[in-house]
C-alpha cells in the first residue's frame, strides 16, 4: 500500500469510527436529557469536584466534599479519577455540564472502537471480518447497559481498554517488542479507571498464560516481557494504586456492598427477546444478534474440529455459563469473591472472547460475503441502538408522567430528578449518598455469618452495609450546610452551651485537615469515624478544609511521564521500522 493510499485508508477508518461513536452516543442524549441513575449521580458528584478543582487551578482532592451529603467521603481516593478527565476537560472548554457529559461518552466510544479496531486488525487482514468483529464488540447490548442504564463509568472504561490489553498481549506472544508497551498502557489505563476491572483483567491474563504454559508455548522471553510490562503499568497507575492502598491500610473502611448475585437465565432471556437493557444485576444480556453469533460459533464446534477460534469460543461459553445463577453464588458472599458483587461483570470478558472467536472463525472459512456481512452488521447496530432508544423513550415517558402528578411521592421525585438536564444537574450532584468508604464501626464483625435472605437481595445487603458506618446521623442533622467546594465545606450550628461536638465530616487518618470555627483555627481530634472539636455557646460557623500533599502530585506526574515516555517509544520504534523498510525497498 502506497503512502497516499495508506493516508486515505486511515482517514476513512477514522471517519468510520467517529460516525459509529456518534451513533452509539447520540440516542442517550436525544431530547436534550440523559436518564441518570444512582451510580450516575455518584459519578456526577465526582465530576463536579474535579471540575471545580481544575477551574480554580488546583490539583483534585481525594476527598469529596461535593455531594454525598457533604460529609467528605474519600470516593476519589478509592475510585480512580484520572480517566474521568475526558468528561471534565470538555466541560471546561464548553462551559456546559451536559455537553461535557455527552462529549465524554463520545470520546469513550471512540476509544472503545479504536482499541477494538486495532485488536481486530491484528487478527485479520479481511476488512469485512475485522469490522464485523468491531461492531459485535461495540454494539453489544451489555456495553450500552454499562454506559447508559447502569452508568458504570469505571467499568465502561474497562470495556473500552480491554481490547488494547489483549492487543498488547498478542504482540508479546508474537515476540513484538511493542507488545510490552501496549499491554502496559492498556493495564495502566484500566488501573486509572476501575480497580475491580484491573483485578479481573489480571486474572484473565494469568489464566491465558497458564494455558500457554500447559500447551508448552510459554517462554522465558515472554515471562520477561510480561514482567517488564507489569512494572511499566504499575508506574502508569502508581498514583491511583498508591491512593487505594494507603487509604485502605490507614483506615478501616466500609467496602462496597458485599453481595454476589448471579445472572438469572430466564429473566435474562426475557430481556433479551424484548431488547430491554433496563438496569438489572440478574437480567443483563449481550443482545440478540451477539448472542446468536455465540450460539452459531458453539454449533460450529461440533462440525469443525480444528482452529484457534475453538478455544476462544469455548472460553466465552464457559464464562457465560459460569455467570449464571446455576451456581449458588450467594454462598460466596462472605469470601473475597464478593468483590465482584454481580457475575454479569464477566460479560465484558465474554464479549471480547466472542469478538476474537468470531474473527478467527471467519478467517478460517475464508469469509468473503459482502452482502451478508453488511446485513449482519446493520442488525447488530440496530439492536444495540434500539435498546438505548427504547430505554431513553421510557425515561421520557416516566418524566412526563411525574410532571402530571402533583403528589410528591418518592417515585414522582425520583423520576423527576433522574431526567437529567442542565437545569437539575446540580440537584443530581447533591442527591446521592452511600455507605461505601465511610469509616467502619469497631464493633462490626469482620466475618459475618451467612444470611441467605440478605445475600440474595441487594437492598437488604445495602441496609446491612449502612449499619457498619461509624457516623452520628442524628448529630449531623443539627448542622446546616451552606457551602462546599472541592477542598472545603462550611456548616452553621447554634448551641445552648459550650461542648465537644462531632462535626458532620468523616475523619480519615493520615489526612491533613484544618478546622476553623468563627474565623479561628481550632484543635480537633478523631472520634467515632468523624472529626470532633469544641464549639462555643451561640452561633458557630464551621469550616473544614484539606490540603493536597506533594507526594500525590508527584505520583500523578510520574504516571503521566510513564505514559509520555511509552508513547514516545512507540512513535520512535515505528518511525525507525518504517525507515528500515523504506531502505530495504530502495536496495540500501
Amino acid at each position: 500500500m502506497t503512502f497516499s493510499r495508506k493516508k486515505t485508508h486511515m482517514a476513512l477508518v477514522t471517519i468510520t469510527i467517529i460516525i459509529l461513536a456518534l451513533l452509539s452516543t447520540y440516542p442517550a442524549f436525544s431530547g436534550h436529557f440523559f436518564a441518570i441513575n444512582s451510580d450516575g449521580q455518584v459519578h456526577l458528584a465526582r465530576l463536579e469536584s474535579l471540575y471545580q478543582a481544575l477551574r480554580s487551578g488546583r490539583f483534585p482532592s481525594l476527598i469529596n466534599f461535593i455531594g454525598f451529603d457533604n460529609h467528605g467521603i474519600a470516593v476519589n481516593a478509592m475510585y480512580p479519577w484520572p480517566t474521568l478527565l475526558i468528561f471534565v476537560i470538555p466541560r471546561l472548554l464548553f462551559q456546559s455540564p451536559m455537553l461535557g457529559l455527552a462529549v465524554g461518552f463520545l470520546l469513550m466510544n471512540i476509544f472503545t472502537l479504536t482499541n477494538a479496531y486495532w485488536l481486530a486488525k491484528s487478527l485479520s487482514k479481511n476488512r469485512l471480518v475485522l469490522w464485523l468483529g468491531v461492531l459485535a464488540y461495540q454494539f453489544n447490548s451489555y456495553h450500552f447497559e454499562l454506559m447508559f442504564t447502569r452508568v458504570a463509568i469505571g467499568e465502561a472504561f474497562g470495556y473500552a481498554f480491554l481490547p488494547l490489553v489483549i492487543f498488547g498481549l498478542f504482540k508479546i506472544w508474537k515476540n513484538d517488542q511493542l507488545g510490552i508497551v501496549w499491554l502496559a498502557i492498556g493495564m495502566g489505563l484500566v488501573g486509572n479507571s476501575h480497580i475491580l476491572s484491573l483485578l479481573l483483567f489480571t486474572i484473565l491474563i494469568a489464566v491465558l498464560e497458564l494455558i500457554r504454559i500447559i500447551r508448552r508455548k510459554f517462554t522465558r522471553r515472554e515471562f520477561k516481557q510480561l514482567l517488564l510490562s507489569a512494572v511499566i503499568s504499575i508506574l502508569m497507575a502508581s498514583y491511583s494504586l498508591y491512593n487505594v492502598i494507603t487509604w485502605g491500610l490507614n483506615n478501616k473502611l466500609v467496602t462496597p456492598t458485599p453481595i454476589l448475585l448471579g445472572m438469572n437465565p430466564s429473566y435474562g432471556l426475557t430481556n433479551l427477546l424484548n431488547n430491554d437493557i433496563t438496569e438489572s444485576s440478574t437480567g443483563a444480556h449481550m443482545g440478540l444478534a451477539v448472542t446468536l453469533l455465540l450460539i452459531y460459533l458453539v454449533a460450529q464446534l461440533f462440525s469443525r474440529p480444528t482452529g484457534q477460534w475453538r478455544y476462544w469460543t469455548i472460553g466465552a461459553l464457559s464464562l457465560w455459563i459460569l455467570a449464571q445463577d446455576w451456581i449458588n453464588w450467594p454462598h460466596f458472599a462472605t469470601t473475597p469473591v464478593s468483590l465482584l458483587q454481580f457475575t454479569m461483570r464477566i460479560l465484558t470478558i465474554v464479549s471480547l472472547l466472542i469478538m476474537i472467536g468470531l474473527i478467527l472463525f471467519l478467517n478460517q472459512v475464508n469469509w468473503n460475503s459482502t452482502a451478508t456481512t453488511i446485513f449482519a452488521g446493520l442488525v447488530i447496530i440496530f439492536i444495540g441502538v434500539s435498546g438505548v432508544t427504547q430505554i431513553h423513550e421510557r425515561a421520557a415517558q416516566d418524566f412526563h408522567w411525574a410532571q402530571h402528578h402533583t403528589q410528591p411521592t418518592t417515585l414522582v421525585k425520583r423520576r423527576l430528578i433522574r431526567h437529567l438536564t442542565g437545569r437539575n444537574y446540580l440537584a443530581n450532584v447533591n442527591h446521592m449518598t452511600m455507605p461505601d468508604y465511610h469509616i467502619q464501626k469497631d464493633t462490626v464483625r469482620t466475618n459475618p455469618s451467612f444470611h441467605p435472605q440478605t445475600n440474595q437481595n441487594f437492598q437488604l445487603a445495602l441496609q446491612q452495609n449502612w449499619r457498619k458506618v461509624a457516623f452520628d446521623w442524628k448529630g449531623a442533622r443539627q448542622f446546616k450546610h451552606f457551602r462546599a467546594t472541592d477542598q472545603t465545606v462550611n456548616f452553621n450550628i447554634t448551641l445552648k452551651r459550650q461542648q465537644s461536638v462531632k462535626l458532620p465530616v468523616v475523619g480519615y487518618h493520615h489526612v491533613n485537615y484544618q478546622v476553623i470555627v468563627n474565623g479561628k483555627n481550632t484543635t480537633f481530634w478523631h472520634s467515632g469515624g468523624q472529626l470532633k472539636t469544641k464549639l462555643t455557646a451561640g452561633s458557630n460557623k464551621v469550616e473544614v478544609s484539606i490540603s493536597n500533599e506533594s507526594r500525590h502530585l508527584g505520583l500523578f506526574i510520574l504516571s503521566c511521564f510513564a505514559y509520555l515516555i511509552s508513547l514516545g517509544y512507540v512513535f520512535f520504534y515505528r518511525s525507525r521500522s518504517r525507515k528500515d523498510a523504506q531502505a530495504t525497498r530502495s536496495g540500501y
